[in-house]
C-alpha cells in the first residue's frame, strides 16, 4: 500500500500541474484572471495605420470610459459607452450616438466588445489558454472574430489584447483593478457621471 501511494501523490502532482491552463472546462486553473471586476488602465492602441494612447475604464459589461491623449489630432476626445449607446466629447462640444448608429467596426467598440466576450467566456470556460513568456495568453472568438488577451503571469494585469481580423493590438500599463469604495461602478452613476462631463 506504501509503494502504492508513493507512486499516485507524485502522478496528482503532475497531473495538476499539468491542466493549470483549460480548454473548454478540461482542465483545473490554478490562477485565472477576472476581467468581470471594473479595472482603468492605460492604454497604447494600434488600429492599421491609426495609433492612439489614451486611458480606459471598463465598469461591467457594456460600460466604459475612454479618454484619448495622442494623437494631437484626437487629443481630449473622451467617449463613454453604455447599453443604450455612446457619450463623445471634445472640449465643449458633445455628441451623443444611439448604439444602432455606431459601426460594428468602430475601434473602440472593438476594444470593449472583446474584453466583455471574454469575461462571459472566462465565466463559462470557453477560453483556451496558454503560457508564454509574455505571460498567460488567453483567446476566445466572438462576432466580429477572434481575441487573444495577455495577461502578466504574477499579478494577472491585462497587459495586452489583439483583435487580429480587425489589425487592432493594444498594450495595457498602470491596469488597477478600481473598488467600490474608490470610484462608485453602479450603472446609473456611470451614466450620470458621463452627462454631467
Amino acid at each position: 500500500m506504501h509503494r502504492k501511494s508513493l507512486v499516485i501523490v507524485p502522478l496528482i502532482i503532475i497531473l495538476i500541474i499539468c491542466t493549470a491552463c483549460n480548454k473548454g472546462g478540461g482542465g483545473i486553473l490554478a490562477k485565472n484572471p477576472d476581467l468581470s471586476k471594473p479595472f482603468q488602465a492605460a492604454v497604447k492602441l494600434q488600429a492599421g495605420e491609426l495609433e492612439l494612447e489614451g486611458t480606459v475604464k471598463r465598469y461591467g459589461m457594456g460600460i466604459w470610459e475612454m479618454a484619448v491623449n495622442s494623437p494631437e489630432t484626437l487629443a481630449g476626445l473622451s467617449m463613454t459607452g453604455n447599453d443604450s449607446g455612446v457619450t463623445a466629447s471634445l472640449g465643449e462640444l458633445e455628441l451623443e450616438i444611439p448604439m444602432e448608429n455606431i459601426n460594428d467596426k468602430a475601434v473602440f467598440g472593438l476594444l470593449f466588445k472583446a474584453i466583455d466576450s471574454a469575461a462571459s467566456a472566462a465565466d463559462a470556460n470557453l477560453l483556451t489558454c496558454s503560457d508564454t513568456e509574455d505571460g498567460k495568453v488567453y483567446s476566445g472568438e466572438f462576432a466580429f472574430g477572434t481575441y487573444i488577451l495577455t495577461f502578466d503571469p504574477q499579478s494577472l494585469a491585462l497587459t495586452k489584447i489583439e483583435i487580429p481580423e480587425a489589425e487592432i493590438c493594444g498594450e495595457f500599463t498602470g491596469f488597477e483593478i478600481i473598488s467600490s469604495g474608490t470610484e462608485t461602478v453602479s450603472e446609473t452613476t456611470v451614466t450620470e457621471t458621463a452627462v454631467s462631463e
